[in-house]
């Protein structure tokens, strides 16, 4: 189990948070299986113990985090939380673990991988806080607790996101165990017609499914149906963010079920893979998320949503507040609370009384220029303006610097740099058989990925800089002094034409 000063005191918060969560909570017992309807994927059915799970504060607290943070503000029906997600995902995680077994009957799963991949796909979110990545944003990428988290232990932590590191610390903590005994106390296994012993179910390895990490006894393409390179999440989230959105994104999942495979090099541990045929659903599942980025994760609403949101935790921050009691400086603080809560809380401060109230009734920074590589004039101006976006504390000392000069307060101007798509996981990683007997090749090598992404950032990137309806000119203007300082030229004409389409 990971070990350092920083993990230990991370730790010691969750399971203080745990034990608050679940102070008094008695799981009781399910009779029988529970099924359950979604949107996506129609009926699932959970087994009792999983049931008791579902039932438990620290799932049920899901149901009040959105998936998509503040997209719904642009995209009405985009109101789907990280409750149903994670239903999903079981849903998806079972379909591939059985597509799997039919095809390959010698390498069959154990009823306890089976279940045990169930309960990783069931709590591998259990970890996000307020507002999804928004607030995940400020408690890994503006902070250094969860890096020093991943230096103690690179090979568990070293490519976990941060709400997948407080997800593993949450499932391998004292009190969660004692939780998931409680719950194993309540069922015989034999006479109850469970999936397997429940006593043999193991945490550690649950955790370790959850942040992609193989564990001894732990089949390697486990782990890649719950967190890999062509997962159960990422089915899940492209298709039911593009539903819920109303855009268009299509994934054949009923292809995906005759065209999963498992291949073993001698000496090395099965993988997951994917026959030439089924290439085509990866292709989809890169191109659907694509369209999400463009549509709707990069939309200039969505983003000054989010800058807005990320202004309000780093203000808390600073400020030492407490929202509903929660501390803040530690990522485990962001445990405490949930979207609803946050704009309850935050109004309690004057401070934050009027970015929640902006929050809450959408009255959101107009985005006054967009500046992208046609609207940067030379290559020093685009390689300045890239090296300007990497680093959250440049892009604060930026936004400070135009605010200043345009007379604004801090936090009436943001400079939004949108991140890439992240597909060169499942680009580089996402393994094709060619041939029964050939050897695997990596997707890339069948599809041109990489001039995907190139033509993305070439043709659909936009970083915006967003201010208060009425101040356009005064923040043109400081904009354009300030960049001129730093050497970078841009056509404002175009940036500011560019800004004005008139689209919600």
């Amino acid at each position: 189990m990971p070990t350092g000063p920083s993990t230990a005191s991370l730790r010691s918060s969750i399971e203080e948070w745990l034990a608050a969560m679940l102070d008094g909570y008695q799981p009781r017992h399910v009779r029988d299986h529970k099924v359950i309807r979604d949107a996506l994927f129609g009926f699932t059915v959970f087994h009792p113990y999983e049931t008791n799970l579902i039932d438990t504060p620290l799932l049920q607290r899901l149901r009040r985090i959105h998936q998509t943070a503040l997209a719904s503000l642009t995209y009405p029906s985009a109101t789907h939380s990280r409750f149903e997600h994670s239903l999903g995902v079981v849903a998806v995680a079972d379909k591939m673990i059985r597509a799997v077994n039919d095809k390959k009957a010698t390498e069959a799963y154990e009823n306890r991988d089976m279940a045990e991949a169930r309960l990783a796909a069931l709590l591998h979110d259990c970890g996000h806080g307020p507002f999804s990545h928004a607030s995940e944003f400020v408690y890994d990428k503006m902070s250094t607790e969860l890096e020093d988290v991943r230096s103690e232990d690179r090979e568990t932590f070293g490519g976990a996101s941060g709400h997948e590191i407080l997800s593993y610390l949450i499932v391998t903590s004292q009190r969660f165990k004692r939780l998931w005994e409680d719950i194993c106390a309540r069922y015989d296994t034999a006479r109850e017609n469970l999936l397997c012993d429940l006593a043999k179910i193991d945490l550690q390895r649950i955790a370790h499914m959850i942040v992609g990490v193989p564990t001894a006894g732990c089949p390697k393409y486990l782990c890649q149906i719950v967190n890999g390179p062509f997962d159960a999440d990422k089915f899940d989230y492209i298709l039911r963010d593009g539903y819920f959105s109303g855009l268009v994104t299509s994934v054949d999942i009923a292809r995906l079920a005759v065209s999963l495979d498992l291949h073993r090099e001698p000496g090395h541990e099965p993988e997951l893979c994917m026959d030439i045929a089924g290439a085509t659903i990866l292709e989809q599942l890169l191109f659907s998320k694509m369209l999400l980025f463009s549509s709707m994760y990069h939309h200039h609403k969505v983003r000054s949503a989010f800058r807005k949101l990320v202004f309000l935790f780093t203000e808390a921050r600073r400020l030492r507040l407490r929202l509903g009691g929660a501390n803040l400086s530690s990522a485990a603080g962001f445990l405490k609370l949930d979207d609803y809560n946050v704009i309850s809380f935050a109004p309690q401060y004057a401070r934050l009384n009027g970015i929640a109230l902006s929050v809450r009734d959408r009255r959101l920074p107009q985005r006054i220029l967009v500046i992208d590589r046609e609207t940067l004039s030379d290559t020093f101006s685009k390689v300045a303006w890239v090296d300007l976006g990497a680093n959250p504390t440049t892009i604060s000392n930026l936004e400070s610097e135009i605010a200043s000069a345009a007379k604004l307060n801090k936090g009436d101007v943001f400079v939004d740099f949108p991140p890439e798509p992240g597909v060169y996981k499942t680009a580089n990683y996402s393994m094709i058989k060619r041939s029964p007997n050939g050897p695997l090749v990596p997707l890339d090598r069948l599809y041109p990925v990489g001039g995907w992404l190139a033509g993305y950032e070439h043709f659909r990137f936009r970083s915006y800089v967003l201010g208060p309806a009425g101040s356009e000119d005064a923040v043109a203007d400081s904009t354009k002094q300030t960049l001129q300082r730093r050497g970078i030229s841009v056509d404002w004409e175009t940036a500011s034409r560019l800004a004005k389409r008139e689209t919600r």
